[in-house]
């Protein structure tokens, strides 16, 4: 198993000093836990009170929600419906932009917080490891509502472990339901089950994630499947991999589009075609190691860093969604391992703040994209790596 049992003293770290040090100075989950919960909680604190642009824009949906207007059938909303319900509870202080963003924020910190207490029922080391990744996002997390399907996957990961397999299924399909990409990890929820108990899993996160959508048609009408088709023609996202490789070519352009800097040219087409291909295919294979370990959140982990980063789309807070679930999971080469996927964070922490360079100075940012994402490809090689066999 790649996977940590469950209540496991965790002082399998004589390849990492670092982390056997900072396991040694936590000394116990529950300190591990409390101490992350201050640092990350001084980071919301420590940010900028003027509101983000991504805070902004669901600041705008809260307002036409609060409003009486429908999303999708009079305004544009390119997420599941169920999400709506993140951004609407900071609502009655819309009016606020400010306050909004704080409450955002706060609202954000109690998921992490929910993430961080799961993990601290595994144990010290995944606490520490998605603590201190969760760090070196910076603000990231706070302008972004992708914490509540983290924390979903997360908390359903952790239940999993525990032997709560119909609870991990009925949390992974309300991530999906609130934004779909946790769905990739849904067939794990067989690996190392009989086929009967594996039928239970996927009925229980596919009713779950059904019923997610499903209401949203109720409510909101035909006009809902906007969020489905919203990205089918969206050209190639300037920090994914095939954006990447057409700033290498001649005779790319950037463009504003879909709320976001896009790469189009004479690749654009053939590249975005071939990297559907690849990210289908790199998930596929992350879920058939997971499936050859029968670890359930080993295979989920890895076919969801597989989905995130091999698509046309690669925001800088796709590097979170698997965070807490391989802080969950042990790799053949610990150290190697972490240090490319902290050293990525943080340099994707830094691109995200170096925007303006795609006007400004754009080799410059086209080499720090490069430098990002050649960390990337040698990650997911290192994750599928299987451990070594012990002797003896």
């Amino acid at each position: 198993m790649h996977t940590y049992p469950v209540k496991e003293s965790f002082s399998l770290c004589e390849n990492t000093p670092v982390l056997r040090y900072f396991e040694v100075f936590f000394a116990s989950p529950r300190r591990a836990l409390l101490t992350f919960i201050a640092l990350h909680s001084a980071v919301l604190l420590l940010i900028p009170r003027e509101p983000a642009f991504q805070v902004e824009i669901f600041r705008d949906y809260a307002v036409k929600l609060f409003s009486g207007l429908l999303p999708y059938a009079d305004f544009a909303y390119e997420y599941p419906p169920l999400s709506l319900i993140i951004l609407a509870l900071p609502g009655p202080f819309a009016d606020y932009p400010v306050l909004y963003a704080f409450l955002f924020g706060l609202e954000m910190l109690l998921l992490d917080v929910l993430i961080l207490y799961c993990l601290s029922r595994i144990g010290t080391r995944p606490v520490i490891l998605y603590g201190v990744g969760f760090l070196l996002f910076w603000r990231l997390p706070f302008i972004r509502h992708d914490l509540a399907m983290v924390a979903a996957t997360a908390a359903g990961a952790a239940l999993l472990l525990r032997g709560r397999a119909l609870w991990a299924g009925f949390l992974w399909g309300l991530g999906g339901a609130l934004k779909l990409y946790p769905m990739v990890a849904a067939p794990a929820l067989a690996f190392g089950a009989g086929l009967r108990e594996a039928i239970k899993r996927w009925a229980v996160a596919g009713a779950v994630f059904v019923l997610g959508i499903a209401w949203g048609f109720a409510a909101f009408g035909t006009e809902t499947v906007y969020f489905l088709t919203y990205h089918a023609d969206r050209p190639a996202m300037v920090e994914s991999i095939p954006a990447n490789i057409q700033l290498l070519l001649p005779e790319h352009e950037v463009i504003h589009s879909y709320g976001s800097f896009n790469v189009v040219g004479p690749w654009s087409g053939p590249l975005v075609g071939l990297f559907e291909a690849i990210q289908i295919a790199t998930v596929g294979i992350a879920l058939l190691a997971g499936f050859l370990r029968r670890d359930a959140v080993f295979g989920a982990a890895a076919a969801i860093f597989a989905f995130a980063v091999f698509g046309k789309v690669l925001s800088p807070h796709f590097l979170l969604w698997p965070l807490p679930l391989l802080a969950l999971c042990r790799f053949r080469h610990e150290r190697l391992t972490w240090g490319l996927y902290f050293a990525a964070i943080a340099l994707t922490t830094f691109i995200n703040g170096e925007y303006w360079a795609i006007e400004g100075n754009l080799p410059y940012f086209t080499f720090l994209l490069t430098v990002r994402n050649l960390l990337l490809l040698p990650l997911f090689v290192l994750i599928l790596l299987p451990q070594k066999e012990k002797k003896g």
